[in-house]
């Protein structure tokens, strides 16, 4: 699918008009994510997921929270899917 201009018009030089169609400089729905590489090796760097005094955590212990004060999380439960984004009828307020 070809990309849609923003805007189109044209520039006008004295008695030469050049047509002009701007266009996004990348694609809205493209990421592109990386990997760390161990440089010797080749091989992937795995993620390892610890806590202080407790040690490595089962995925299925981890949930996420927001931080209100130092120490204080309100916690999402795992039915919830919040993904980060505000819903469309929020005013900024």
């Amino acid at each position: 699918m070809a990309a849609r201009a923003y805007w189109q018009g044209q520039i006008r030089l004295a008695l030469v008009s050049i047509p002009v169609e701007i266009y996004p400089a990348t694609k809205s729905g493209a990421a592109v994510s990386f990997r760390q590489i161990h440089e010797p090796s080749g091989k992937p760097i795995k993620y390892e997921k610890v806590v202080t005094g407790v040690g490595p955590v089962d995925p299925d212990e981890i949930l996420k929270g927001y931080e209100v004060s130092k120490g204080n999380y309100v916690l999402l439960l795992r039915g919830d899917n919040y993904d980060g984004r505000l819903s469309g009828n929020y005013d900024g307020r």
